[in-house]
């Protein structure tokens, strides 16, 4: 798992603006991505039950 704070504060440190950007970027990228795996798994876990009924 990435530690976007350590991240950040090392970019803070040495004022590397685009590297900050960069990485804030890339945290919601991976959040939005995380929560589509996340209604995907739901759903696949709702299908399953269904189908698990319905035998």
């Amino acid at each position: 798992m990435m530690d976007w704070d350590s991240a950040k504060q090392h970019c803070k440190d040495r004022n590397w603006d685009w590297s900050l950007a960069l990485i804030n970027k890339a945290q919601k990228e991976m959040e939005e991505l995380e929560e589509k795996i996340k209604k995907l798994e739901d759903q696949e876990k709702a299908q399953r039950l269904y189908n698990a009924c319905n035998y």
